[in-house]
């Protein structure tokens, strides 16, 4: 195979779509058990380890985007901004069954 050829499979294999995960389980309707859910993923360290990855690559590529291309600096600011659009919705999640617990 060419040099050309293994480049053209590695591109390939590396922009590939992931087979979308689904969960098998519906989450919990309660506000306590959703707050406990939530703390137990806020305190998962792979959790935090495989976002701060993604938080780190979207801030090389927000940094590293050509100053003509503003559409993909917008594209990174936006996906970093989901990121922690993510965590605080998990806090206010443990925050909510906080308040339900006190009623």
């Amino acid at each position: 195979m060419t040099v050309t050829g293994r480049l053209n499979r590695l591109t390939e294999w590396y922009w590939r779509q992931p087979t979308p995960w689904a969960s098998t389980q519906a989450p919990p309707e309660a506000a306590g058990e959703l707050g406990e859910e939530a703390r137990k993923l806020l305190d998962n360290p792979v959790l935090h380890a495989a976002l701060d990855r993604v938080e780190r690559k979207l801030i090389e590529t927000w940094r590293n985007t050509p100053a003509g291309d503003e559409a993909g600096r917008e594209a990174a600011y936006r996906l970093h901004w989901a990121v922690e659009a993510l965590r605080a919705e998990l806090r206010v999640m443990i925050a909510n069954a906080g308040m339900a617990g006190r009623k």
